[in-house]
């Protein structure tokens, strides 16, 4: 996704990471599966050296140790990280949703098209460029402001899209949903690169889509639609956060730097409305 061997491998170590912030738990330890494309001996060597200083960075500010892994050759650069953790005071579950909660993100929606958009040389620099940004950006310091803000139930978004894994949360819960597309945060440029790129795995990602009842002029191929399905990268943790705390929380996620958002709130019962 990325040319800088370090930038792919701290970016690797935040997506990782991602699952255990989103059961409110605490990483213990990773281990690493590299993948290197056959080359030089000396230069291989750097590749990895490389790759793995940026995970080990990033791992280190959260106090978790690399432990071990393995290595092989192939066509490509890849790596895969598995973390194991231990549960916090209070373990998180997507299951938790209550009538009334706001829905809060952490991060923007747009990963997907972008890095695809970059691939083909059609996304704008500003646009990688924040896209990257995020995407090194650790949700840890996410976590105790929503523990604070006493979140109901949380996920991470990554792969199924923003859709996707809301729809996991309500279906866990039992719940419905009013979904605001006003409010979801979206980099710079995404809206218009819907013309031009997709990701790989956009259109099955836009199943999920079905579940919704879209209000008012809103149609799938709308692009603030369609990118409620784009796959994330690193993405942007979705708690439900209790109504009276909402407000307060958004304002201290975005003193540290997060491009945070209230974009919807839980219902009883009824259709998955999107509005």
């Amino acid at each position: 996704m990325v040319d800088d061997p370090y930038l792919f491998g701290r970016i690797a170590a935040h997506h990782s990471l991602n699952d255990i912030w989103a059961m409110a738990a605490t990483p213990t330890a990773a281990l690493a599966f590299v993948t290197l494309p056959l080359m030089a001996q000396t230069l291989m060597e750097e590749e990895l050296f490389q790759l793995l200083s940026g995970v080990t960075h990033v791992l280190a500010q959260h106090n978790v140790p690399l432990v071990g892994g393995h290595s092989a050759e192939g066509a490509e650069l890849g790596i895969g990280l598995t973390v194991v953790g231990e549960p916090g005071s209070a373990v998180l579950h997507k299951s938790g949703l209550q009538e009334g909660d706001h829905l809060v993100i952490t991060k923007p929606l747009g990963t997907g098209v972008v890095l695809a958009a970059a691939m083909q040389g059609l996304a704008p620099g500003q646009s990688i460029s924040a896209v990257q940004k995020s995407m090194d950006q650790s949700n840890a310091a996410a976590l105790p402001i929503l523990l604070q803000a006493k979140a109901t139930a949380l996920t991470d978004v990554t792969g199924f899209g923003l859709a996707g894994h809301l729809g996991e949360m309500l279906l866990a819960s039992g719940k419905s949903v009013e979904l605001h597309v006003a409010q979801v945060p979206v980099f710079e440029g995404v809206f218009s690169l819907y013309a031009q790129a997709q990701s790989s795995i956009q259109q099955a990602n836009e199943l999920a889509l079905q579940d919704y009842e879209l209000q008012g002029p809103l149609l799938l191929n709308n692009p603030s639609v369609r990118v409620l399905a784009d796959p994330q990268t690193s993405g942007g943790l979705l708690a439900g956060i209790p109504a009276e705390k909402g407000a307060d929380c958004l304002n201290q996620l975005r003193k540290l730097g997060f491009a945070a958002a209230d974009i919807g709130v839980v219902t009883a019962s009824g259709s998955w409305r999107v509005q």
